[in-house]
């Protein structure tokens, strides 16, 4: 048969105010980065201790948030606080090269398209003058000029892009 349980010895009052700020305060360091850092997407990480690197793949709207994936796998990992993450020195962020640009395709395809639409307008104006002339009007100084406006035009584009390819 079990024995009669003592009664609580009398602590008096419990004081937990000191203790209390003691924590509170602690908490506030640890939540509080030395230096925040702003995260870049693309950057590498590592999530505190752990030796995998991980990739940023988006930032919150708040920016406290990241997620984060390994690259070449589906692993992720959503909502990680950005005071979790180390970040990986020495790692520069490659800028994304400037695609090479074949100047003598485009000023080829430039030329075959001038002389390709050109003898177009010019043999429809012909055809057209033509047509106008049966029917009794005479229409050859104004579609001359059409002619010829077009050509202009065709040139200072052509210039335009040659500034552009230089």
């Amino acid at each position: 048969m079990a024995g009669k349980r003592k009664p609580p010895q009398d602590a008096g009052e419990l004081d937990f105010s000191k203790e209390l700020a003691d924590s509170l305060s602690r908490s506030e360091e640890a939540v509080t980065p030395t230096e925040e850092r702003r995260p870049i997407n693309g950057e590498q990480v590592r999530v505190g201790t752990s030796d995998t690197v991980w990739t940023i793949l988006s930032i919150s709207y708040s920016g406290k948030e990241v997620n984060l994936h390994i690259p070449n796998t589906n692993l992720e990992r959503r909502r990680v606080m950005i005071i979790d993450l180390v970040y990986i020195e020495g790692q520069k962020l490659k800028e994304p090269e400037k695609p090479k640009i074949n100047v003598e395709a485009i000023r080829n395809r430039i030329d075959e398209t001038q002389h390709s639409i050109l003898e177009h307008i010019q043999a429809e104006v012909a055809a057209l003058k033509k047509f106008i002339r049966k029917e009794g009007v005479s229409a050859d100084a104004p579609m001359d000029e059409f002619a010829e406006s077009v050509e202009e035009s065709w040139k200072s584009a052509v210039e335009a892009i040659e500034e552009n390819l230089d």
